[in-house]
């Protein structure tokens, strides 16, 4: 109520579009007559109103949370609006920051609520959550409300102990505050200069994972050495960014200590591999993606790399054809004795095993004339007097780190 009739008033100053959602977990006796007062008191202020009613799994704090947010993105995408106002307030960070210190959070959960953050909805639509009561205690905020005759209702469950945020509201803050007059404020504190921390801490992960790591396509991997240089506070966020699911504290510190040739499972069926230069994330199906394309360059002179250009002859390019592997090739590596099977020639290289069903080939029948990615076949040798092609491959390959030239 408080909220609402701030923002009201904000609403007419500054002539912003305001609509209000409500909504009713159906859990209590009471939810149809507080959802009913509250449309009552948007349609008195002229402000439009929806009434959400969710059916839960469960009663669980945790299960009603996540369906009341989801209620509220529905209700900012149907009315086309791009800030949802929630009406947190200081006693509620200060019990949130507990409650996470309990259960042993690290940093990102010890740092509470952000006053205003952004998420993304369905379709990709970007809501910023917005909590501008953050800094205000409840008692201030009845102050208010009693001031301006602006009546309110309260969750009778409230008053128990069920749950353990009650318990920690009617227990546990207000023993620390005889002891610690100012504990909610210290705590509110805190959190904002954690919050902060876990900025500095996220875009460090951030700008590690975009200079070592590659986690575009089927293969998501993070170089082992750098890595290893890392302090283990960055070490253990970086793993948990770079895995697509969720990681808990135990499965990350063991993530962490993998070496190489070792292997764990992780959640979603994934499963974690360390070669001498990666940390793979493995997922449960192979990823199937289409072969790109070779593009025939004027030949200068440059022979090309043999990672995505290589020159060759161009009657051997004119019957090779591109592919991914079958089975049975065989390569005679550029330079080398003779044939071998592309299995060995790959080990010999130290192409790591996820690696290898993503490698494209440039293959005559069964013989390898390159291997895209790791190198050419003797067939590709240019021979002076013979007509020559540049080859450039355009497409994924498995370990090229971000801002390789492509």
């Amino acid at each position: 109520m408080a909220l609402l009739h701030l923002l009201n008033a904000l609403a007419q100053e500054e002539g912003i579009a305001l609509c209000a959602a409500h909504v009713d977990h159906g859990i209590r006796l009471s939810s149809a007559a507080d959802a009913a007062f509250a449309k009552a008191q948007c349609d008195s202020l002229g402000i439009p109103c929806q009434v959400h009613q969710v059916h839960l799994e469960s009663s669980s704090e945790n299960d009603a949370r996540n369906a009341r947010y989801q209620a509220l993105y529905d209700a900012a995408c149907a009315f086309g609006v791009p800030c949802i106002a929630l009406a947190h307030h200081r006693r509620d960070q200060a019990e949130t920051i507990m409650l996470h210190l309990v259960r042993g959070s690290g940093v990102t959960g010890l740092g509470g609520m952000a006053e205003c953050r952004v998420v993304m909805a369905e379709a990709g639509a970007e809501i910023k959550l917005w909590r501008p009561l953050l800094s205000v205690s409840p008692t201030d905020i009845r102050i208010m409300l009693t001031d301006r005759g602006i009546p309110w209702r309260e969750d009778e469950t409230n008053a128990g102990d069920q749950y353990l945020r009650n318990y920690i509201r009617h227990r546990v803050l207000p023993a620390l505050e005889e002891r610690v007059p100012e504990a909610e404020t210290a705590l509110a504190r805190a959190a904002a200069i954690l919050r902060r921390e876990d900025e500095y801490m996220a875009l460090a992960a951030a700008e590690f994972l975009d200079r070592f790591a590659c986690l575009e396509g089927p293969c998501k991997c993070i170089l082992m050495q750098k890595l290893a240089d890392l302090h283990p506070a960055l070490r253990s966020r970086v793993v948990r960014r770079a895995f697509p699911g969720h990681l808990d504290f135990d499965t990350s510190e063991k993530l962490m200590q993998l070496s190489k040739g070792q292997q764990m499972n992780l959640p979603g069926g994934y499963r974690a591999a360390a070669t001498e230069t990666w940390l793979h994330f493995i997922p449960p199906e192979p990823e199937k993606i289409p072969l790109g394309a070779v593009t025939v360059l004027p030949y200068t002179g440059n022979t090309g790399d043999g990672i995505r250009c290589q020159a060759m002859p161009r009657k051997i390019w004119e019957q090779a054809c591109l592919t991914y592997r079958r089975q049975g090739e065989r390569i005679h590596p550029f330079g080398g004795p003779g044939n071998k099977s592309l299995q060995d020639y790959w080990v010999d290289k130290k192409v790591d095993r996820p690696f290898r069903p993503y490698l494209p080939l440039l293959c005559i029948g069964s013989q390898v004339i390159w291997s895209i990615g790791v190198g050419p076949g003797e067939e590709a040798r240019v021979t002076p007097g013979g007509e020559t092609v540049l080859l450039q491959y355009e497409g994924y390959l498995p370990g090229e780190l971000p801002g390789s030239n492509k």
